[in-house]
Parts: C-alpha cells; structure tokens; sequence
C-alpha cells in the first residue's frame, strides 16, 4: 500500500467488519520490482493482518475486492498462537 492513509482505511474496515481482530501497520518500506516490463521502485506501508483460519478465505477476497492494486500482495501464512491470544483473537472476531 503506498499511501498510509490508504493503509489504514484498510486496516480500519477489515476491524470493523470482523475479519481481522488486528491489524498491524508497518513502518514505510521500499519495494524493488518489475511490472509491467518496467523496473519500479515504490515506497509501501505492509499490513500484518491477524484473524482466524476460517475468515482467511473471506478475507482474501475483501482485499481482492477494496485493494487499489491491481495485483496486491497477499501471502497467507498459518501460525499457532498462544491460548490467551487465540480466546482474544475468536473473542474479537464475535
């Protein structure tokens, strides 16, 4: 995401709607990388979203639908948490 406030709208609908009990905005990052034939260089915000394993699909597709890019990064990666934060986690999600 290469605008903060952009970032952070994200963050801010994904919470409310209960598809992510948290989301973690990163600090400014650069990104090197080719589109469209052309070498790009972008400033970019990387949000960490945090929510179960069974909203993970309705997620995707939330970011898929609301992104500004056409191709955003989506990397799904399985955790295991701690008992206190997994009842924090389901109990924000309803």
């Amino acid at each position: 995401m290469d605008d903060k406030s952009k970032a952070q709208a994200i963050a801010k609908a994904l919470v409310q709607a209960k598809l992510a009990a948290c989301v973690q905005i990163s600090a400014q990052g650069e990104s090197v990388y080719m589109w469209e034939g052309k070498l790009c260089e972008e400033a970019e915000y990387y949000l960490s979203i945090k929510t179960t394993a069974a909203l993970k699909d309705k997620v995707v597709a939330w970011l898929e639908a609301n992104h500004a890019y056409d191709t955003p990064e989506i990397i799904v990666l399985n955790a295991k948490a701690s008992t206190e934060y997994q009842h924090w986690l389901q109990n924000s999600l309803g």
